[in-house]
């Protein structure tokens, strides 16, 4: 009877390493996990700062468009302005010399 109450402390005893072992084996799971966990929190953060870059990026290159556009427009509305000063200018010269030329006429 001894020898196997003997028996059975000593297989209590190999079990509760085992437990031990395998609890630590369970905490270093765990410990991985919540590592995992935390780089998977890390990454989203991550993909959530290159989409809000993405979207200044969008942003910044449609305004860039829009202000380019919008300088091609006052450079055509300027080219106009000129064309139509310069068209005035020749009209404006043509009726000076029809005006010299009935001077000279009425003198």
């Amino acid at each position: 009877m001894l020898s196997e109450i003997d028996k059975l402390k000593n297989e209590n005893e190999i079990m509760a390493k085992e437990i031990d072992e395998l609890r630590k084996i369970v905490q270093t799971y765990e410990n991985v996990l919540k590592l995992n966990e935390q780089e998977l929190a890390n990454a989203y953060q991550i993909i959530s700062m290159y989409e809000n870059i993405v979207e200044y990026s969008r942003t910044e290159l449609k305004l860039a468009t829009e202000t380019a556009q919008a300088r091609e427009s006052a450079s055509q509305l300027s080219r106009m302005e000129l064309m139509q000063a310069f068209e005035k200018i020749q009209k404006l010269e043509e009726d000076n010399k029809k005006l010299r030329a009935k001077k000279e006429n009425a003198s």
